[in-house]
């Protein structure tokens, strides 16, 4: 390449003696000739990776050289991101923090070194799902044991609240064996609902809808459902439930609900879906008697994101079994529960990342302009990668992200994205794990362009 740059220039000075062109226009056929023979760098665009956090796009958190999974993630109005999750040598696994500066640098600021791990439960805890109140404190939700809903609030140190439940946090039981929260959304008049599930346990489908209203100490909200409580269960016999894993409030106070449900031991899981009033009372003006459900194909269907557009459709995601593997899968409904004819194929989306691949989706957001982000993973057992995909309001692949509407990012053998939030400038940012030094687990978070 070198002397190819020489004998254009010789070649320009020789055709400029010849025909006495000025000397600045020399300068300027040169600069022009070099820019034409020098290597040039590919265009970045809408979902490459962004080279400009951490490394390459990513940057991956181990705690102490223990198994570390983180799970949801929200965005800070200077930019910071908060990560929440579980952290330990199993079995003893505990709820943990960590807030990275805008680079993908652990915030020094925050806990000790970017780093929170408390111990919430002798046993084990976690926090699935963590949201900013309009103060900068940050509330986190997921579990003790697996036998409560765990609430936790922390000022922006990264210190809990000693002002909030009991030195910090609060537990609810639904008087079943076992309770989790999923999900999380904090009010405008400050009061925090957390859904999630309440029953046999995770091993068991004897499970129900389950939410919680706290009022900003931490107390419940009494007006809320019985005592601030709610449990919806799904129509079915012998070995029914459900189960919520997501929740988004209306403009109008009205809560959303988004899960799966069972109806007995001979049918599939199905996505799942209830509204609720201000109170905690099912909705009847919403599909039957407050409650939707929805089949996908023959097998199996696990919703995990829900959004709301600005339209008053209602999307649930997640992921659906086809004849081969598992898909990425969304359903739109209507602001009444009825299914969207106008949204995918008279209401249903499907994606396949490539044959063969077993794509699971576990979140989901949406953009200023209403298109939809979702994300999880994709691969062939044992290997796993980071998914995202980017469709259109109506629920088609945009075609201007990624290749094809998908993007897929390899950071390790086993990877996979739990949460999705986007920045002040477009940018999204996917929370999960990575398996980085092919010994633990390790939080995973990676920036990519929105445009």
């Amino acid at each position: 390449m070198k002397s190819n740059h020489n004998q254009a220039t010789n070649s320009i000075g020789i055709i400029a003696r010849q025909t006495a062109m000025p000397f600045y226009f020399l300068i300027a056929a040169i600069i022009i000739a070099a820019s034409l023979l020098a290597p040039h760098r590919a265009k970045a665009a809408a979902g490459d990776l962004d080279s400009r956090f951490g490394n390459g796009g990513v940057a991956s958190t181990d705690f102490a050289q223990t198994e570390d999974y983180a799970f949801g993630i929200v965005l800070q109005s200077d930019g910071k991101i908060v990560v929440s999750g579980q952290s330990g040598i199993y079995p003893d696994l505990h709820s943990a923090l960590a807030r990275y500066n805008r680079n993908g640098r652990l915030d020094s600021t925050f806990g000790t070194g970017g780093k929170v791990v408390i111990r919430f439960n002798s046993v084990s805890d976690y926090l699935f799902a963590v949201a900013l109140q309009s103060d900068g404190k940050i509330v986190a939700a997921g579990s003790t044991r697996g036998t409560a809903f765990l609430l936790a609030r922390f000022n922006a140190d990264g210190s809990l609240d000693q002002a909030f439940g009991t030195n910090g946090s609060v537990e609810t039981t639904f008087g079943d064996q076992t309770a989790a929260g999923s999900a999380i959304v904090v009010q405008a008049d400050s009061k925090i609902i957390v859904v999630g599930v309440s029953g046999a346990g995770p091993y068991s489908e004897l499970n129900d809808f389950a939410l919680a209203r706290y009022n900003s100490d931490g107390s419940l909200d009494q007006s809320f459902g019985s005592g601030g409580t709610v449990k919806t269960h799904f129509p079915g016999v012998d070995n029914t439930g459900s189960s919520a894993t997501s929740a988004a409030l209306q403009p109008d106070g009205k809560l959303v609900v988004g899960g799966y449900y069972k109806k007995n031991d001979r049918t599939p899981h199905q996505f799942a879906l209830a509204r609720y009033n201000a109170n905690g009372t099912l909705d009847s003006a919403f599909g039957q008697s407050g409650k939707v459900m929805a089949r996908l194909g023959l097998g199996d269907a696990y919703s995990f994101g829900i959004a709301l557009q600005t339209n008053g459709r209602i999307v649930l995601a997640g992921y659906s079994t086809t004849t081969l593997d598992h898909d990425f899968s969304l359903v739109g409904y209507t602001a009444n529960g009825t299914l969207d004819s106008t949204f995918g194929d008279s209401g249903f989306v499907t994606t396949d990342f490539s044959s063969g691949t077993d794509d699971i989706a576990y979140t989901m957001t949406m953009q200023s302009d209403g298109k939809l982000l979702v994300a999880g993973r994709t691969g062939e057992y044992p290997q796993n990668d980071f998914a995202l995909a980017r469709y259109s309001r109506d629920g088609q692949l945009d075609q201007a992200f990624g290749v094809g509407g998908k993007v897929v990012s390899d950071f390790s053998s086993i990877d996979q994205a739990y949460g999705v939030a986007l920045d002040s400038n477009g940018k999204i940012v996917l929370a999960g794990i990575a398996f980085v030094n092919g010994a633990n687990f390790d939080f995973a978070v990676a920036r990519y362009l929105g445009r």
